[in-house]
């Protein structure tokens, strides 16, 4: 990390702080982090003191502004500065977000090409039987197919690379017996 830009030095180890806290917000232990945060920011100067070629203490003067540790940086509006993470390790009762109070099941797509709506159907996209056992046939690459036999063409053309199958048509269809 000694040649990246000290913007980017203080972002990533902000960024791997929060990431750990957040996954451990809810533990009652949270608070042990504590170290982990104190080894991290330790790390963080010790960078750059190597960067600069000084002391963690000469770092930390140098960066060091209204009792934080901070970067300061241009922008467009002015010069701001990015924060060493400070804010602490303590237990979060109530998360941000609803851990699987409700199944979001809305979030997919279960229109009638998706693979379990076929599965659901119970019908065969070649003989068309219905209520029977479904197997799936996959290939690799819809460029391998051929064109030759009916089942190929029907794969290309609905550019598809599965179609749902009785256990009949699947098996005649492995033996060569499809078309």
């Amino acid at each position: 990390m000694l040649n990246n830009d000290d913007l980017e030095i203080v972002s990533q180890y902000n960024a791997e702080i929060r990431g750990l806290y957040n996954y451990y917000r809810l533990a009652e232990n949270v608070s042990s982090l504590h170290s982990f945060g104190y080894i991290m920011r330790y790390s963080m100067y010790r960078t750059y003191a190597m960067k600069y070629k000084t002391t963690i203490g000469g770092a930390m003067n140098r960066f060091y502004k209204n009792g934080k540790f901070g970067i300061p940086y241009q922008t467009k509006k002015g010069l701001k500065v990015c924060y060493a993470y400070d804010e602490g390790f303590k237990k979060v009762d109530t998360p941000l977000y609803d851990i699987d109070s409700i199944p979001k099941i809305n979030r997919f797509n279960l229109s009638k090409n998706s693979l379990m709506a076929r599965l659901k159907a119970k019908r065969c996209e070649w003989c068309g039987e219905e209520n029977c056992d479904i197997e799936i046939h996959h290939v690799r690459k819809l460029k391998d197919l051929k064109g030759k036999a009916k089942w190929e063409i029907q794969m290309i053309s609905r550019k598809r690379k599965t179609m749902a199958l009785c256990k009949q048509c699947h098996v005649d269809l492995h033996s060569g017996k499809l078309d």
